[in-house]
């Protein structure tokens, strides 16, 4: 099968290209390789497949099969941010822009939309160009005294970095990822070993569909602890969200092995198996995920999983 996938991918096929991509990025049919699959999906980014383009941007964000490199990365952002794209790459490459304009200099955000215009004018798009400067935190409405009490402790040390874990894990709660991420970011520089930082990064990724963003983060904190139950879980929930079937029910099964009522992992499998039509185990799996969360279906809905 992997075969028929190269011969198309070799004559141009833009669709062959990125899923012979993301066979590279988790080893299925072919030996694992960031290498060959950043080659692929820059290929297909090429070409003006959309969800290739996101792909790229994150992978040169990470630094994972290519040169970690801020400005490629904005470059295929803004390419998977235009109105030409379907809404939810719109979304996610948008999250990605913000994400990555907190990082870069202003000199190096025009140099990114200045790269990202070569490519609108070869395909006749409009590349979307948003503000240099990461936008300010907003402060209309209160988010608790626990908020409060965090960013007081962060104000007194900025090198606390159980302070940020615990503040990005407040935003995250108030369903606001894109400063969650940027809290368990630093709490990360802070503390490069904080396992648990990473995965709630690794979920706040999935939550603004960065899959692949998302796998990166969840991979590094099963390196930092290979029994990390929740890591699994958030990576098997990024691989179903990106339709790498097979790796997300391996994810799901190790995290039910360490720990047997995870519903989200429960839920997760149930989807993964639906989509293979095996409807009977995916049913069967669904119902005793809702018997343990009740909820667990919206919950993943409002994540854009279902």
């Amino acid at each position: 099968m992997t075969e028929g996938y190269l011969r198309s991918a070799q004559q141009g096929d833009v669709r062959a290209q990125f899923y012979l991509g993301a066979l590279y990025a988790q080893g299925i049919g072919v030996a694992q390789s960031d290498v060959e699959a950043f080659r692929w999906f820059l290929s297909a980014a090429e070409r003006g497949h959309a969800q290739a383009r996101l792909v790229t941007g994150e992978m040169y964000a990470i630094g994972r099969g290519a040169a970690k490199s801020n400005v490629d990365a904005y470059k295929w952002a803004s390419a998977a941010a235009t109105n030409a794209n379907p809404a939810d790459t719109q979304r996610s490459a948008q999250r990605l822009l913000d994400l990555l304009a907190g990082r870069m200099t202003g000199a190096e955000v025009a140099e990114g939309k200045q790269r990202a215009q070569s490519i609108a004018l070869s395909s006749g798009q409009v590349a979307v160009n948003p503000p240099a400067e990461s936008s300010p935190v907003t402060t209309d409405r209160r988010r608790g005294a626990e908020y409060d009490r965090l960013t007081d402790a962060i104000n007194r040390n900025p090198q606390d970095a159980d302070a940020y874990y615990k503040r990005g894990n407040v935003l995250a709660r108030l369903r606001e990822y894109d400063l969650a991420g940027k809290d368990f970011g630093r709490a990360i520089e802070l503390n490069p070993r904080d396992a648990q930082a990473y995965n709630n990064r690794c979920w706040v990724n999935v939550a603004l569909r960065l899959g692949q963003m998302a796998i990166s983060d969840c991979d590094e904190a099963l390196r930092l602890r290979s029994d990390y139950a929740d890591a699994y879980d958030s990576r098997g929930l990024a691989n179903l969200m990106l339709g790498r079937l097979d790796p997300a029910i391996s994810d799901f099964n190790e995290a039910l092995r360490l720990k047997p009522r995870l519903a989200t992992s429960l839920y997760g499998r149930g989807l993964a198996y639906k989509r293979q039509g095996r409807t009977s185990a995916g049913n069967a799996d669904m119902k005793a995920a809702t018997v343990i969360d009740p909820v667990i279906r919206e919950e993943l809905e409002s994540y854009g999983i279902r």
